[in-house]
């Protein structure tokens, strides 16, 4: 039922942006009527804040709920950000109630926009690897560092930053922070336009004092949370691989029956037919290996591996498939005419990050021969 209810409201409501803005179309840069039109159907449907508690006004969905809202939502690429963040894992796990109060009840409203900053210019998929430093003064912490593939800091009224105590190294001494943007010594870089239509941006921090109440949980103990966030994001860009994929491999059937060459539709060879069969064998194991990882671990089972596997074989997955319907459209699938180069765009940055391809190999292969 979820799962169909999502779907038609892509059909009905989003798919048509596609023909209606044809230039890549990003859903944070979606005229305001028409945005706001969409956020307050998604309201209404009760989908607003997928992964937040009923009791604070979310939809309650679990992971693998969430993945499969995610998969439907990533069949049209105009739109998606109708769906942006809107809860924070980490303040509903580490922050007191006054904190919650203050960010978390209101971002799942929509009345507050949150980002969360943990990579790093030398430490992105390694996450232990980060070097903004926290270190305590009186009443606070000042922190420095910078931080780097920031979504929605241009928009953000706070950012949840993931520091470590001077002196630590590794997992050691990891504190989640909340910086609010105004903040004296808190200020936003440059820029860095993504391939897929969604920007990022930088964020320094010089000497940027934040007072006690902002820290989240005890000092030192956000390893366990950052590394949960992590985790669940590499199952729903995994999610978001099997929506890709299955748009793509409909618009490579439907064109091969439709195009005709030397007389005959391209469906009728036999080049044809086994790409769309492979197509068709790469998605169906994707998915479930996706909706199984998700599946165990919405029922609170240890799946490191598990997560590595699906983010690793979902994202080449999803480029296979991607490429064959390019091929089969010819140069139709290298122009506007169609969305394939638009999707072929946007799947690459999958293999790098939450994790590179090589990256979640090693965790995999760690986490055997442990």
């Amino acid at each position: 039922m979820l799962q169909d209810l999502v779907r038609r409201f892509v059909d009905d409501e989003l798919m048509p942006l596609e023909q209606s803005l044809p230039d890549r179309p990003n859903s944070l840069d979606l005229p305001h009527d028409i945005n706001k039109r969409l956020v307050s159907m998604i309201e209404s449907m009760g989908l607003a804040a997928l992964d937040a508690p009923v009791e604070i006004g979310g939809a309650g969905l679990g992971l693998l709920d969430s993945c499969i809202v995610i998969e439907q939502i990533h069949r049209c690429t105009a739109g998606r950000g109708v769906f942006a963040m809107r809860f924070a894992p980490v303040i509903y796990d580490l922050g007191t109630d006054d904190q919650k109060e203050k960010y978390l009840y209101p971002t799942v409203r929509g009345e507050l926009q949150g980002a969360s900053a943990f990579s790093e210019p030398q430490a992105a998929g390694d996450l232990a690897g980060i070097q903004t430093t926290m270190e305590k003064t009186s009443g606070g912490w000042v922190l420095n560092g910078s931080k780097c593939w920031i979504s929605y800091a241009d928009i953000a009224d706070y950012v949840l930053v993931l520091a470590r105590q001077k002196g630590t190294t590794r997992h050691e001494g990891m504190s989640w922070v909340i910086v609010e943007t105004g903040t004296p010594g808190f200020s936003l870089g440059r820029e860095q336009k993504m391939i897929h239509g969604h920007s990022t941006f930088e964020l320094f921090l010089e000497d940027c004092h934040v007072p006690d109440e902002q820290l989240l949980g005890e000092p030192g103990k956000g390893w366990g949370a950052g590394t949960s966030f992590l985790y669940s994001s590499r199952l729903q860009i995994s999610a978001r691989a099997l929506g890709i994929a299955d748009r793509c491999l409909e618009l490579a059937i439907d064109y091969a029956k439709q195009r005709q060459t030397f007389g005959k539709p391209l469906a009728s060879r036999q080049a044809i037919q086994w790409m769309i069969a492979e197509s068709s064998i790469d998605l169906h194991a994707a998915r479930l290996m996706v909706y199984e990882a998700a599946s165990r671990a919405q029922n609170g089972e240890h799946v490191i591996q598990q997560t590595a596997m699906a983010k690793t074989f979902a994202t080449e997955m999803v480029g296979r498939v991607v490429d064959r319907a390019v091929q089969i459209h010819g140069a139709a699938g290298l122009s506007d005419e169609t969305i394939l180069e638009r999707c072929y765009r946007d799947v690459r940055p999958m293999r790098i990050y939450e994790g590179s391809a090589e990256a979640m190999r090693s965790v995999i292969a760690n986490d055997l021969l442990r």
